[in-house]
C-alpha cells in the first residue's frame, strides 16, 4: 500500500554493509490535534534507498524542509508499522508577501 506523507525532513543517514546499501530519513510531522495522547511533533525514521540520500544532498542548505514522500507501508518487527520511501519531492517554500 502506497501513501503520500507531508513531512519535514530534518536529516538522513546511509549505510553500505558488504554491498548492502540503504538509508534512513529522519522526519517529523505535527501530532493530530484531536489526539489527547500526543503533544507536539511526531518524529519518525523512514527507510529509504541509497539514491535518496544523494537526492537530499541537493537540498542540504534548505534542510529542514517540507517534502512529499511517497512511501510504502510495511509490517515491521513486533507488529509495528514501518514506512519505506519510494520517492521524495521537495515542496515549494511559502513565499512571504511584502
Amino acid at each position: 500500500m502506497e501513501n503520500y506523507l507531508n513531512l519535514m525532513i530534518i536529516g538522513a543517514t546511509r549505510y553500505d554493509i558488504d554491498g548492502n546499501r540503504g538509508g534512513s530519513l529522519w522526519a517529523y510531522s505535527p501530532a493530530e490535534a484531536d489526539d489527547d495522547n500526543r503533544v507536539g511533533n511526531e518524529v519518525m525514521k523512514i527507510a529509504c534507498d541509497w539514491k535518496h540520500i544523494d537526492q537530499l544532498r541537493n537540498h542540504a542548505e534548505r534542510l529542514p524542509a517540507m517534502f512529499t514522500v511517497k512511501a510504502q507501508m510495511k509490517a515491521g518487527q513486533g507488529g509495528k508499522i514501518t514506512f519505506k520511501a519510494l520517492e521524495l519531492k521537495p515542496q515549494e517554500p511559502i513565499k512571504k508577501t511584502a
